[in-house]
């Protein structure tokens, strides 16, 4: 009896322990002051659209958000087109490498679609752009690849053809594309992208001042603040639940990237 009376005591003091921590938690996100930030569209509006076509781009546009972002590749014939993966998942069931396919070949098959009954096929970047413009909307446009600087010319040319280079921001998995946006135009606003904790390259970040947009699960005041006493920013991804949207704003983000906040 007295084994089960201790038992139900140390059982009783672990959910004690641990309601109180919850109530500490929810009180600082309550309590501490949060930051005012600017909502990004990941991919367009992919909560409810197939994200990266030009269905979730116009959505996107409609809303609230303050920029709309994107994922470039170049396909076989040098097109860039809007696409996150290497490949291209069709509605036949079938697939593609975009660096493999010519754009024609990628735009003959409506892409597997399961949030609407729309048909939906790869969208061109100029069109992206395009939608970005007429709906008022930062353009915020990753890199999937390494691009030359021949590339990130190209780019920036089809920016200035249909939209406005002053009002972009290129983010980037890979330092040395984004560091060829730098030489090409010094105006232009670039974010290294980062899932990784203590990432070295952060340091060259703070160095070469270039703000950053991590991954949520990285994300610390220490980071944060080590880069805003610099004057950069920070970029918050993929926030789509209430929670953690309250955790990252009190951690005094910028800018928070999400599937379907686009705020208050």
């Amino acid at each position: 009896m007295k084994t089960k009376k201790r038992a139900f005591r140390i059982i009783l003091t672990v959910i004690c322990i641990f309601a109180a921590l919850l109530i500490a938690v929810g009180a600082t996100v309550i309590l501490v002051p949060k930051s005012e930030v600017r909502y990004v569209a990941h991919r367009g509006y992919s909560d409810r659209y197939v994200d990266n076509t030009a269905e979730a781009f116009k959505a996107a546009a409609k809303m609230s958000f303050y920029g709309v972002e994107t994922d470039v590749r170049e396909t076989a014939d040098g097109i860039f087109v809007c696409n996150h993966d290497e490949f291209v998942r069709f509605a036949d069931g079938s697939e593609k490498t975009v660096s493999s396919a010519t754009f024609e070949e990628l735009t003959a098959v409506p892409l597997l679609n399961k949030k609407t009954d729309s048909e939906v096929r790869v969208c061109l970047f100029e069109d992206y752009l395009k939608i970005c413009k007429n709906g008022g909307k930062t353009a915020v446009i990753e890199l999937k690849e390494t691009f030359s600087r021949e590339n990130i010319r190209r780019i920036l040319d089809l920016v200035d053809k249909y939209y406005d280079r002053k009002n972009i921001s290129i983010i980037s998995f890979y330092l040395e594309p984004l560091l060829f946006v730098r030489e090409a135009d010094e105006s232009i606003d670039l974010q290294y992208l980062s899932e990784k904790r203590n990432d070295p390259v952060f340091e060259r970040c703070l160095e070469e001042k270039i703000n950053i947009d991590v991954r949520q699960t990285i994300l610390t005041r220490r980071l944060v603040d080590s880069f805003h006493r610099k004057g950069l920013t920070v970029n918050v991804w993929t926030v789509n639940k209430m929670f953690d949207l309250a955790v990252v704003r009190v951690k005094q983000v910028d800018y928070v990237t999400s599937n379907l906040f686009c705020g208050e």
